[in-house]
């Protein structure tokens, strides 16, 4: 999909898309470039700060170190009675 898919249906033109095609490449480049700017933006702006600001106020948001006393690492869930009606309603 091309930046000049409009011009489809002059396609029996085909002077007018070869003198386009060296700007749908450098369009193409373009687009490239931005969106790696933008994602390196958003990591050190979103995910690096969060990060920061956890490790000051030391959270931690996986639990990595080994217990030897746990049988089990799953985290228990507290234990509703749910009549059949709400179970089906889940899917």
């Amino acid at each position: 999909m091309g930046i000049f898919d409009f011009l489809k249906p002059l396609g029996k033109l085909k002077r007018l898309k070869l003198a386009l095609k060296p700007f749908e490449f450098v369009g193409k480049k373009v687009a490239i470039l931005v969106n790696y700017v933008l994602l390196t933006a958003v990591y050190f702006t979103a995910f690096a700060a969060t990060a920061a600001i956890a490790k000051v106020a030391r959270k931690r948001f996986l639990d990595l170190k080994p217990d030897e006393k746990k049988q089990s690492y799953w985290i228990e869930r507290k234990k509703e009675d749910y009549s059949s009606k709400e179970s089906y309603r889940a899917f």
